[in-house]
C-alpha cells in the first residue's frame, strides 16, 4: 500500500497539481508569448469595448483579468459567461469589439458557441488555450497558446500583459509598467512559497478532514480566487460542498447564519484596500465559533503586486486540496466522475 507521502508525490506529475510546477511554466510563458500578449493590448485600444468570455474555473480567470484592467484603461471591459454572451445578443457586440475566450481544453461547448456568436456578430476574436491546435484555437481570428496546466495563472499573466497594452501611453501606463515587472519577478517567489507550504497543507488537511462545507470567503483581487476554490475546486476535486461569499457582503445577511451555524471557512487575505474588511470579517466569523483557515497574502513579502497576490493564492490551496483529496481516498486528482463523461453536454462537447 503507499504511503501519503508516495500519493503526494505522484500527485506532482497530474495536471490539477500545476502549483508544482506553475514557477517554470510561468515564466516560459512571459518568455515566449508576453510580448504577444502586450502587443495584442495594444492593437485592442482601438476596440469600443472589450468582452472577457469563458466558462467554469476559466471565467475566474477572466474576473480577476477585469480587476486589473478597469485599474488600467477606459475601454468599457465585460466578463460574461459563455452562453451568456450567446444568449443576451448584447448590441455592444459588433466589428468594433475585441472577444477574448479562455478556455483550458478549447473544446468547451459554452465557449465554442460564444465563438460563433462573437464572429457571427463581426468582433475580432482571441483564444486563450492550452493548444493552438484545438477547435476553439482553430476557429479564433488570433490564439495564445500557452501549454501549461497552470490554467488559473498562466492565461492571467497573459490577460495582464494585455491590459499592460492597453494602458501604454494613458494616465496609469506608469502602474501599468510597474505591475508587468512584478509580474517578471514572480516566479522564483512562487518557486518558494510552493515548497514552503507541503507541512502546513497536510496539518490542514487533518485539521478539516471531516468537513463537508467549507465556505471561501475573499475580497477585491482575491474575490474571484475564492469563487473558483468554493465552485470549480473544492467541489470538483474534494467532492464536498462549498459556498462562495465576498467577504465585504458577509454582513449583509450571511452573517445571521452564526447565531445557528459553527461552519468551517478558508479565509484569502489581500494586501490591497480589501484587505480591512476582509479581516474584520474574519474576526467576526471567529468570534462567533467559525472554524478557519487563513491565507494571507501580506506573508509573500513585499515584491508582491497587491494584483499578483492571486497568481501565488492559487498554490496555496492546491496544496491544502491535494492532501485533502488524497486523504479522503481520491487518488488520480485528474480522474472526473461525470464531467468529461458526456453528462450534461450537448452537441459532441468533448468537454465541459
Amino acid at each position: 500500500m503507499n504511503t501519503l507521502n508516495e500519493h503526494v508525490e505522484h500527485a506532482m506529475g497530474s495536471d490539477y497539481f500545476s502549483a508544482a510546477r506553475v514557477a517554470e511554466d510561468l515564466h516560459r510563458f512571459l518568455d515566449r508569448s508576453g510580448a504577444q500578449c502586450m502587443k495584442l493590448g495594444e492593437e485592442a485600444r482601438k476596440a469600443s469595448r472589450l468582452f472577457l468570455v469563458g466558462s467554469g474555473g476559466s471565467l475566474a480567470n477572466l474576473q480577476s483579468a477585469k480587476y486589473v484592467i478597469d485599474g488600467l484603461s477606459t475601454i468599457p471591459c465585460d466578463v460574461v459567461p459563455s452562453y451568456e454572451l450567446v444568449w443576451r445578443r448584447p448590441l455592444s457586440l459588433d466589428e468594433h469589439s475585441l472577444v477574448v475566450l479562455n478556455s483550458w481544453s478549447g473544446e468547451t461547448e459554452d465557449t465554442l458557441a460564444a465563438l460563433r456568436s462573437a464572429k457571427a456578430a463581426g468582433a475580432r476574436t482571441v483564444a486563450l488555450v492550452r493548444k493552438a491546435s484545438s477547435t476553439l484555437g482553430r476557429e479564433s481570428d488570433v490564439t495564445v497558446e500557452y501549454e501549461s496546466s497552470a490554467l488559473y495563472e498562466v492565461p492571467l499573466a497573459g490577460l495582464i500583459m494585455l491590459a499592460s497594452g492597453l494602458a501604454g501611453g494613458g494616465p496609469r501606463a506608469e502602474e501599468a509598467a510597474a505591475l508587468v515587472d512584478s509580474l517578471k519577478q514572480l516566479p522564483p517567489i512562487l518557486r518558494t512559497v510552493v515548497d514552503g507550504e507541503a507541512t502546513r497543507a497536510e496539518a490542514l488537511a487533518r485539521e478539516f478532514l471531516y468537513s463537508n462545507h467549507m465556505y471561501v470567503l475573499a475580497a477585491g483581487p482575491l474575490s474571484p480566487l475564492a469563487w473558483k476554490v468554493a465552485m470549480s475546486v473544492l467541489m470538483e476535486n474534494v467532492r464536498i460542498a462549498a459556498t462562495f461569499c465576498d467577504a465585504s457582503e458577509f454582513r449583509h445577511g450571511p452573517a445571521e447564519a452564526l447565531e445557528r451555524v459553527r461552519p468551517d471557512m478558508m479565509f484569502l487575505v489581500g494586501t490591497d484596500d480589501s484587505r480591512d474588511v476582509t479581516l474584520r470579517t474574519l474576526e467576526f466569523c471567529k468570534s462567533n465559533g467559525a472554524h478557519v483557515i487563513v491565507y494571507d497574502a501580506l506573508e509573500f513579502g513585499a515584491g508582491v503586486h497587491p494584483m499578483l497576490t492571486p497568481i501565488v493564492m492559487n498554490s496555496l490551496t492546491q496544496w491544502f486540496v491535494v492532501y485533502s483529496a488524497i486523504m479522503r481516498g481520491i487518488l488520480d486528482l485528474d480522474h472526473r466522475v461525470f464531467m468529461g463523461h458526456n453528462v450534461l453536454g450537448a452537441n459532441g462537447a468533448k468537454w465541459p
